[in-house]
């Protein structure tokens, strides 16, 4: 018998295994052809049902492929545009596709796993009001049900691969910008665990800020109602906040450098919102509150939302926001008025905050907080505080040393409100108030020490009067001096009830020692400022 006929033998015995085999092939062949002329038809009704769902936006597809075999659906050059604003496109994604979740299916579910790759949102200002103040509700538009038009399995499994997200605020400010956004979560359905609050797991890496590298990894629930919920640990390092310069300049805030790491746990759904921050870092941050004449009403409207806000969620049941620690470290925080001529600056350089165990509930005891720095680059600063949430409003004490500040560093000050200034001397301050059931008590007591405050030279080329008036002010601080200390001293008592229990803890610190501070440090002078803190109480 020859070596052929042994070769093709088997295939004798059985010919129907040669026919098909010869079948399956040609039949595959066939669907697969026949998937491409398909591909138009697909294209156009995937758009249609899509923009049929939506409402305030509109889709367009450059290329759609259904493969025929094991039900694949790919979309290609995928594009969204905002009816209100559609130039430039709101999202765009390079593919989008569905397909059967084989792992699933092996269990008897018949669900979807869904690749979104390379997507960019990229948002501006104008586009972002539109979609803030719309007609139509978020949940209305329709978003949530697109998917399910497009591909008629239940999503299981959802990952995003190199997603780009952009924020501009206007021509004139650098972006948002978060990249390289890696995103999967499984089990969106709930069939391996269903009991779970959380049954779905998530993980995602992204770049913040161009700098910032941030991690997500939690679980979460995408069928709660009425929106999604989920509980997240979080990591970032490194991100800028200068990123956000523009859009807290709108708070009369300017803000230079610094950059921010935390880490902590997040829970939010229709039931809870849990925030707890091991810790937060802020590094190199220089924050300067500018109070502006033309923007005067805004800041006391502003002032007062915001003190409602937290007076809200104060030892609110559903809200709980826990601080471990908070550290801000080689800062400066300072205060620029424009309201006064001269206009005046206070600052606080070399900084370093620390906050321990802040909260928004009671139950978890006070906060404590540490300031150290140098007041005007020259007067040692400690400021040393413990802070409560109590219902019924802020609760704190507060101790504040200001040693050794240049009094020449403060001319404009002593200009706008005293309408004199000094050729030398050094001003040293302390404090100490407490707010309680909304009563306020405490002093302010300030030390001036080698006061010059007529120069011949500094002041020659000023008026007679300015100069007989300077000389006068010198004659009085010489007065006041003490006779162990050298040095002038007068006190001013803080006795009194805040406006009401709306008034944040920050914000009755801040109105209770400025005024006191001023009043303080001009002592039995005139000035522009008298009853400004507030009235003792009958």
């Amino acid at each position: 018998m020859s070596s052929s006929s042994l070769a093709t033998r088997p295939y004798h015995k059985h010919p129907i295994l040669l026919v098909l085999s010869s079948s399956f092939a040609l039949l595959v062949a066939a669907v697969c052809i026949t998937s491409y002329f398909l591909d138009d038809i697909v294209r156009a009704r995937t758009e249609a049902a899509m923009n049929r769902t939506l409402k305030g936006y509109r889709v367009t597809l450059a290329r759609a492929h259904l493969q025929l075999l094991d039900g694949t659906l790919s979309l290609r050059g995928l594009t969204i545009v905002q009816l209100a604003h559609p130039s430039p496109p709101v999202a765009d994604a390079d593919l989008l596709r569905f397909r059967i979740d084989w792992r699933q299916l092996l269990a008897r579910r018949v669900v979807a796993d869904i690749l979104l790759s390379q997507p960019r949102l990229h948002i501006n200002r104008q586009q972002l009001a539109a979609e803030t103040h719309g007609k139509v509700p978020l949940k209305q538009e329709g978003w949530q049900d697109v998917l399910e038009q497009v591909y008629p399995l239940k999503i299981n499994r959802f990952t995003i691969v190199d997603g780009d997200m952009v924020y501009i605020q206007d021509p004139a400010s650098p972006p948002l910008h978060l990249a390289k956004v890696n995103f999967t979560s499984d089990n969106i359905r709930n069939i391996q665990s269903p009991n779970d609050i959380y049954p779905s797991k998530l993980q995602a890496t992204l770049v913040v800020f161009d700098t910032g590298r941030a991690t997500i990894d939690g679980n979460a629930n995408f069928l709660e109602k009425p929106f999604p919920g989920g509980r997240v640990r979080f990591a970032i390092k490194n991100a800028p906040l200068s990123a956000f310069a523009p859009e807290i300049r709108a708070a009369n805030v300017t803000l230079d450098g610094g950059h921010l790491s935390s880490s902590g746990e997040i829970e939010y759904s229709p039931a809870v919102t849990n925030a707890e921050v091991d810790i937060a870092t802020i590094d190199g941050v220089k924050v300067d509150y500018v109070h502006k004449t033309a923007t005067q009403q805004a800041e006391t409207r502003r002032i007062k939302e915001v003190g409602k806000e937290i007076h809200k969620q104060n030892n609110r049941p559903k809200v709980h926001i826990d601080v471990r620690e908070l550290d801000v470290r080689h800062s400066s925080f300072a205060f620029t008025d424009e309201t006064k001529n001269p206009h005046y600056r206070l600052v606080l350089d070399d900084a370093n905050l620390a906050v321990r165990n802040l909260s928004n509930h009671e139950q978890q005891g006070p906060a404590n907080l540490l300031l150290q720095g140098k007041f005007m680059d020259t007067g040692a600063t400690k400021v040393v505080g413990d802070f409560l949430a109590r219902p019924e409003g802020p609760a704190f004490t507060i101790s504040i040393a200001i040693v050794g500040t240049s009094l020449q560093s403060m001319n404009n000050l002593l200009r706008a409100y005293g309408r004199f200034d000094v050729a030398a001397g050094q001003l040293s301050v302390y404090s100490q108030v407490t707010v309680d059931n909304q009563e306020i008590t405490g002093y302010v007591k300030p030390m001036f020490a080698n006061i010059e405050v007529y120069n011949y030279k500094k002041d020659k080329n000023t008026g007679v009067l300015h100069q007989a008036k300077e000389l006068a002010i010198g004659g009085a601080a010489h007065l006041l001096k003490s006779r162990e200390t050298q040095q002038v001293a007068t006190e001013v008592n803080l006795k009194g009830r805040l406006d009401g229990p709306n008034l944040s803890t920050w914000q009755a610190i801040v109105e209770v020692l400025r005024n006191a501070f001023i009043q303080a440090i001009l002592p039995g002078f005139d000035h522009s400022v008298q009853g400004r803190i507030p009235a003792p109480s009958k």
